[in-house]
């Protein structure tokens, strides 16, 4: 996994509804294409379920336990040095990053960026190596008992050498271990607790891999958004929409991998949709997704202001759909303020309370 796979950098496109950014009516009144060019894991999660060991995906973070020790297996340090099993909890030191190479083998990343592997082609386990090559590939091999969802399983850890990782102390561990059985006396046996998952554009093309990502990607841009939610966006009242399109599309149709090519045909299409209503295609490429604070530019002869993300979920789940009427007309009277307009996140969502497009179909928000 390439370091640019945690990157936040997003670039924007806005498309507005009229012939020209100078004829457009102020403030705008615009929407999210969020989760379409770019993969928001948690707005459509449905979208990872075909991925093999899809809790494993690049960028989880794990830890383990020895069953004989019941002690967590740390990186003395954070890294650098050797691997040990002597901590009674687990933190920043006890917790390993996956670079997913595929469903079962993994390098797996420390605290201080270095990586677990075999010392010098020995058999003992160090933390020491700032990049992951063979002797820092590992495979992660399941008990026939695994629980759902793998979120507290028992686990062997099998090293480039073929032998399984085992625990000769709790300040030593080697890979030189074949025996099999999965009892927790087992030095080999540990518990793999699944702390964090990450489920974005990198880990979806990683975990689908290189001949069956491009599909799944194609077929999800040609029908997550299509003319017909334009055509819906404009006849109620939308006369803009923003499209969050990642760095990689400057690189299509042969971006690095394991991204996949195809996204910026669908950003044309985008903008073929708005021209059919006459939409002049005004492109403005951002560093940074946020909008400056509204609170510093109010002025009446300061620069115009933009709510780039808004949405009508709140956090109080015994909420009336009279509530969610409310809340969402105080946010529209209050961003309407904005002098250069608002946009709402987003379009379509999982989490109908995040969708503009269920918003306005169920009678909870009214442009």
């Amino acid at each position: 996994m390439a370091s640019y796979s945690y990157l936040t950098l997003l670039f924007i496109s806005y498309i507005f509804f009229s012939p020209s950014l100078a004829q457009t009516k102020l403030p705008l009144k615009a929407v999210n294409l969020g989760n379409w060019l770019v993969t928001e894991g948690w707005m459509k999660p449905s979208r990872f379920n075909d991925i093999p060991q899809n809790n494993l995906l690049d960028g989880t973070q794990v830890q383990f336990k020895s069953t004989k020790l019941q002690k967590y297996i740390c990186a003395e340090n954070g890294g650098g040095t050797i691997v040990v099993a002597n901590r009674s909890s687990a933190s920043d030191w006890e917790t390993f990053r996956l670079w997913r190479i595929n469903e079962t083998h993994f390098n797996f990343r420390v605290s201080s960026k270095q990586f677990v592997g075999l010392k010098d082609y020995t058999n003992r386990i160090v933390a020491g190596s700032d990049t992951a090559g063979f002797p820092q590939t590992f495979q992660i091999v399941f008990s026939t008992e695994r629980n759902e969802n793998n979120k507290n399983s028992k686990v062997k850890i099998k090293a480039s050498n073929g032998q399984f990782i085992q625990v000769q102390s709790d300040t030593l561990l080697t890979a030189d271990y074949s025996g099999s059985g999965w009892e927790d006396s087992n030095p080999s046996v540990f518990i793999m607790t699944i702390v964090r998952t990450l489920q974005g554009e990198y880990q979806i093309t990683n975990g689908y891999g290189p001949d069956k990502a491009p599909q799944v990607m194609r077929d999800h841009w040609n029908t997550y958004i299509t003319e017909q939610d334009f055509q819906f966006m404009s006849s109620n009242g939308l006369n803009a929409v923003r499209i969050p399109v990642g760095w990689w599309i400057a690189k299509d149709p042969n971006p690095p991998k394991p991204f996949v090519g195809g996204s910026l045909q669908a950003l044309d299409n985008a903008f073929k949709w708005a021209g059919a209503k006459n939409v002049q295609q005004n492109i403005d490429y951002i560093y940074n997704t946020r909008s400056s604070d509204l609170a510093k530019v109010t002025t009446s002869n300061g620069p115009l202001s933009f709510v780039g993300e808004w949405t009508g979920e709140f956090a109080n789940n015994g909420a009336s759909k009279q509530d969610y009427q409310r809340f969402a007309k105080a946010q529209l009277d209050v961003y309407g303020r904005a002098t250069f307009g608002w946009a709402y996140w987003a379009s379509k969502c999982e989490q109908n309370h995040w969708s503009l497009k269920w918003m306005i179909e169920n009678n909870y928000i009214k442009l």
